[in-house]
């Protein structure tokens, strides 16, 4: 009886949910936005145009960050389109963020 509670608890640890690949394309699409918005220049790009430009400049570290939270989210339980949803969310803020702080610097 003793060994199956601490089993258990071995086991515990190990099915919880590992944040690192969120983290790390987070990290990874943070660092690209913060290029694109270097490379943004106006009058080509306009604050009307960022997200597009943005989204176009991070394509492939939007995808990898946005796979990473439906997959986390999906392991704990949500289901395909909440997670899916919830990740566009998130996405959408990091991007409007972004085009404040560039917008703030380019008047």
């Amino acid at each position: 009886m003793m060994s199956l509670v601490l089993l258990g608890l071995a086991a515990a640890p190990a099915a919880a949910p590992n944040t690192a690949a969120i983290d790390r394309n987070r990290a990874a699409y943070r660092a690209c936005l913060a290029t694109a918005a270097a490379a943004a220049k106006p009058p080509e790009v306009t604050a009307d145009k960022f997200a597009q430009f943005a989204h176009a400049q991070c394509a492939a570290q939007e995808q990898a960050l946005t796979q990473a939270m439906i997959s986390f989210d999906m392991r704990n339980g949500a289901s395909r389109k909440s997670a899916a949803d919830g990740a566009t969310m998130a996405v959408e803020d990091y991007v409007e963020t972004a085009r404040n702080s560039w917008a703030a610097r380019n008047p």
